[in-house]
C-alpha cells in the first residue's frame, strides 16, 4: 500500500493525518501548540517530529510515502513552495516551507492554501454533486476556498480568494471574523480577554455581553458572506476552522444579514452549514493535492 501524509498548520495549532493513496483515513496524530515553541526552529523541529512518529507509529516505510502535503494560511506561492507575508503565521513569513521539509523528512512536499485545501476536502467528502462550492475557515484568520467543477479556483496567479485581506470600514476583513474579534470584544466588554469556548458557554446561559458579541460577529460574518455569494453565486457555503463549532451562536444574525443583502440565498436555496469533519477535510484536500501532482 502507498501512503500519503497531510499536515494542517493553523495560525495556533498543527497536527498531521495519513491517509492511503485511495484517500482512506489511516490515523490522525493529536494537536500540538506552537504557543510551546519559542521560535521558528522549535516549531519546525516539532512538525517535522510529528511526521516522523506517526509514520513510526504506524510502521510505514517512507519508501511507501507518495508525499507530503501541508495545509497553511495564505497568502503563499504554492507552486514555489513558500508561505509569503502571512499574518496568522507570522514566524513563518516568507518560508520556503516545501524545500525546507523535503530535505529534513525525505519526501516530496507540496503546500497550499489551508482554506483551498479545506474546500476541496468539504467538496470530495460531501458535495461532488454540485458545481460551485465554497468553503470558509474561521479560526485565528478568515479562510476562503473555491471549488469549480472539482477544481480549486486559483486565479490567473494564485492569490484567489484570500479575500480577508480586502479593506472594510472596521479596516481589515478579517478583523472583525475571527477569533480577534472574540477576544477584543470580551476585554471591552468583561474587563479582560476571554476565549471563544467561554464566551460561547456564556452565550448559552443566556449571558447579555456574551449575546451582544455572537449577535455582533454574525452580523460581521453575514456581511462578509453576502459579498460572496453576490459575487460568486455559489452552491454551497461550508464553513469550517475552531469558531465553526459556536456556529448556533452566530447563525442567527448571520442568516438575517445574508437574506437582506443576498437575494441568491432566498431564491436559490444555498446551503451554508458548518463541516461536519473540519481539519479532517483539510488533511482528505492536502492527500488529494499531493495525489493529483505526483501523478
Amino acid at each position: 500500500m502507498q501512503y500519503i501524509i497531510a499536515t494542517d498548520i493553523g495560525g495556533t495549532t498543527f497536527n498531521t493525518g495519513i491517509f492511503s493513496s485511495s484517500l482512506e483515513q489511516i490515523a490522525i496524530s493529536n494537536k500540538d501548540k506552537i504557543r510551546y515553541y519559542n521560535n521558528k526552529n522549535e516549531v519546525v523541529n516539532a512538525i517535522v517530529e510529528q511526521i516522523n512518529s506517526s509514520i513510526n507509529k504506524n510502521n510505514i516505510n517512507k519508501s511507501d510515502i507518495i508525499g507530503v502535503g501541508i495545509a497553511s494560511p495564505g497568502p503563499l506561492d504554492s507552486k514555489k513552495g513558500i508561505i509569503l507575508n502571512t499574518l496568522n503565521l507570522k514566524i513563518f513569513q516568507n518560508y520556503n516551507i516545501a524545500d525546507d521539509f523535503s530535505k529534513k523528512l525525505g519526501l516530496d512536499t507540496f503546500i497550499e492554501n489551508d482554506a483551498n485545501l479545506f474546500s476541496l476536502g468539504e467538496w470530495y467528502s460531501q458535495y461532488k454533486k454540485k458545481n460551485v462550492t465554497v468553503g470558509v475557515t474561521l479560526g485565528t484568520g478568515l479562510g476562503f476556498g473555491l471549488i469549480i467543477n472539482g477544481e480549486i479556483f486559483t486565479g490567473g496567479h494564485g492569490f484567489a480568494m484570500e479575500y480577508s485581506l480586502s479593506p472594510y470600514e472596521w479596516g481589515m476583513c478579517e478583523e472583525n471574523v475571527s477569533i480577534r474579534y472574540l477576544r477584543k470584544r470580551s476585554k471591552e466588554l468583561y474587563g479582560k480577554e476571554i476565549s471563544p469556548r467561554i464566551i460561547e458557554q456564556y452565550f448559552m446561559n443566556n449571558d447579555e455581553k456574551a449575546v451582544k458579541i455572537y449577535n455582533e460577529f454574525g452580523n460581521n460574518l453575514g456581511i462578509v458572506l453576502s459579498h460572496i455569494i453576490n459575487m460568486i453565486d455559489p452552491q454551497v457555503i461550508t464553513i469550517g476552522g475552531g469558531l465553526s463549532n459556536a456556529f448556533d451562536c452566530f447563525k442567527e444574525h448571520m442568516f438575517k444579514t445574508i437574506k437582506l443583502h443576498a437575494p441568491s440565498y432566498s431564491i436559490n436555496n444555498i446551503i451554508i452549514t458548518p463541516s461536519k469533519l473540519r481539519e479532517i477535510s483539510t488533511m482528505l484536500g492536502a492527500s488529494i493535492m499531493v495525489k493529483n501532482i505526483k501523478k
